[in-house]
């Protein structure tokens, strides 16, 4: 059972509202605040709640915790503010747009004891999750290679490459799974608009243990395809988030043997049970905010998801 706690949203924009449903749905959710008026005017609406100036939410002490969702440059001052005014902070990915900040921001919630979470949501994804149990419970043997792609028609972001807006959440899963910094990155990066960074990347990560991933991310991809795939020695499990439930974890437990032939074996339906990542990701938030105990997706684990993301960086 959660109970009530008075957290402030910054950032009202298409991904903010589904943080707002859920934050009032588990009772929680204080006041809103978005430079867009009219954006903040129609949450105050629907929900029956004030907005409040940025400088009232940091100094009211009613306020336990903020959720940024704003864009991705503004975060790293309204983080900044919201932990010297001993807030605790949850902030939509990217977490920052350089490694640097992410390292002042992580260092200053350490200084502050306070928790600083990052919205890396695949990681509260039920698929996911049973996915990490059958890797480690040694379903596909030992672990090759990692493929993921995240592909779409999106938003051409003007502050931030496709690296920050959709590679981030496969470096994130990728390193939940691995437990280890790659030992060095290839990169390949398509750039066709005005924008910070790249509009597509392929990038190749290399393991000191001999473990490889493969990530493609592209805004401007014609169909969608949000596909993470792990390749072992007994078999392979495939997480299709574009499939209905009973088809978005499978395994296949067909394998190449050494001596490059192919075992073909029936494709196995993983059955998981139903869940809103977000919503399970906000409700570790709040248990986080009373236990005080470290969520799975802390500040210390956005700094190595950045610090990833800065070897790409040049790369390119």
């Amino acid at each position: 059972m959660i109970r009530e706690l008075n957290i402030a949203l910054i950032g009202c924009g298409n991904w903010g509202k589904n943080i707002a449903r859920n934050l009032h749905q588990m009772g929680s959710l204080a006041c809103i605040y978005d430079s867009n008026i009219k954006l903040s005017e129609k949450l105050s609406y629907d929900y029956s709640l004030p907005t409040l100036e940025l400088n009232k939410i940091f100094k009211d002490h009613n306020i336990n915790a903020i959720v940024i969702a704003s864009p991705a440059m503004t975060h790293k001052d309204i983080a900044i503010e919201a932990l010297n005014n001993d807030k605790d902070v949850f902030i939509e990915k990217p977490f920052c747009l350089s490694l640097t900040d992410a390292q002042k921001l992580s260092e200053l919630a350490t200084n502050k004891n306070r928790i600083l979470m990052v919205g890396h949501l695949l990681n509260y994804h039920n698929a996911f999750i049973k996915m990490k149990e059958l890797i480690k419970n040694g379903k596909i043997g030992v672990p090759q290679n990692i493929r993921a792609n995240r592909l779409a028609l999106g938003a051409i972001r003007s502050e931030e490459s496709v690296i920050y807006d959709l590679s981030a959440h496969d470096i994130s899963m990728i390193l939940s799974i691995v437990k280890e910094l790659p030992i060095d990155v290839n990169v390949q990066s398509i750039h066709h608009h005005d924008n910070v960074g790249p509009d597509a990347v392929s990038i190749k990560l290399s393991f000191s243990k001999g473990l490889t991933a493969l990530i493609n991310s592209d805004w401007m991809s014609p169909y969608k395809e949000h596909k993470f795939s792990i390749i072992g020695t007994k078999g392979s499990l495939i997480f299709d988030d574009t499939k209905t439930w009973s088809e978005k974890l499978l395994y296949n437990p067909s394998i190449v043997t050494s001596k490059n032939s192919i075992i073909n074996a029936p494709i196995e339906k993983i059955k998981i049970q139903e869940n809103e990542p977000l919503k399970s990701e906000l409700k570790e938030f709040i248990d986080c905010i009373y236990s005080r105990k470290t969520p799975l997706t802390d500040h210390q684990e956005a700094v190595k998801v950045q610090t990833v993301m800065d070897m790409i960086d040049k790369k390119i």
